[in-house]
């Protein structure tokens, strides 16, 4: 639980930092930048604690792929917060836990309570409520929300999937592997990204806030993964996922404090029953 908690105000922090930095330089900068500083970060923690590194190849193939996935879900989540609103967005990224510990629970075989079925359930249920604004249809758009919605819906299965992977084996062979591996997988997809679509790159000249900002996001998004790895090694899955998942209480104050967001009704709503579903699936894991 403990580590869960890490995980998610290392999450927080990174979220509200990317969707202030991904407004400043662009969401590629900031997710390409902030990559490749995680990695930097990494090392050095690795370098200081020197934990085991063991891994058989079909684990590095594994991590890898989820690594790939991961990269992904930065890729939609940063573009999701660049666009805002970041008080909607997180909230459904959020529920990539209730995709994790349906993982858990088919494939781990861990206990899934009548509670943490429910809470499930309520995530989602939260995310539909979210994702959608009844506004836009009598301004004659869609009712799926814009802006960066589409995006953290991505982001939330993506997210769902790649925290499974990294979780498993980090039960196996201990934190430090996965995160390496799955993390080099992720830069590396990233910065080939970033290549193919350097165009979409240039922009006004980087400051030294520009790239703090960027580095913050990288530092304080790989502590939340390292300590969200440790805790899986340590426990079951479903348990520090459904802690982790506190992160959202950051950016959605965040939302309507620095942003000053101001959702639909029924999308406050379903930000309510997404963090009701996430209390009744830490209860119940």
């Amino acid at each position: 639980m403990i580590y869960g908690l890490g995980a998610a105000l290392g999450w927080g922090l990174a979220d509200v930092t990317a969707a202030v930095s991904g407004r400043r330089i662009g969401s590629l900068r900031t997710v390409v930048i902030a990559q490749l500083a995680s990695l930097v970060v990494l090392g050095v923690v690795v370098a200081i604690f020197r934990p085991p590194m063991g891994a058989s190849s079909t684990q590095i193939a594994i991590l890898l792929v989820g690594g790939v996935l991961g990269a992904g879900a930065y890729l939609s989540l940063y573009k999701g917060l660049a666009l805002g609103p970041v008080a909607l967005v997180s909230p459904i990224v959020a529920a990539y836990a209730a995709i994790t510990i349906v993982l858990a629970v088919v494939f781990l075989h861990e206990r899934l309570t009548g509670l943490a079925l429910l809470g499930t359930v309520l995530a989602l249920v939260g995310v539909v409520l979210t994702a959608t604004d009844p506004r836009a249809l009598r301004r004659g758009g869609s009712l799926l929300g814009g802006g960066g919605i589409p995006w953290g819906i991505s982001a939330m299965l993506l997210f769902g999937v790649a925290t499974f992977v990294l979780g498993r084996v980090s039960q196996d062979i201990g934190w430090a592997a996965p995160t390496v591996y799955s993390r080099i997988g992720d830069v590396a997809v990233i910065v080939l990204v970033g290549v193919v679509l350097r165009r979409r790159m240039r922009g006004r000249r980087l400051g030294a806030q520009d790239l703090t900002l960027a580095f913050f996001v990288g530092m304080t998004d790989i502590l939340g993964v390292i300590s969200y790895a440790r805790g899986a090694e340590l426990g079951y899955i479903s348990i520090v996922t459904a802690a982790s998942v506190a992160f959202i209480v950051i950016p959605v104050v965040a939302g309507f404090v620095m942003f000053r967001e101001r959702p639909a009704p029924s999308q406050i709503a379903g930000i309510v029953v997404v963090a009701g579903g996430l209390v009744a699936l830490g209860m119940g894991s």
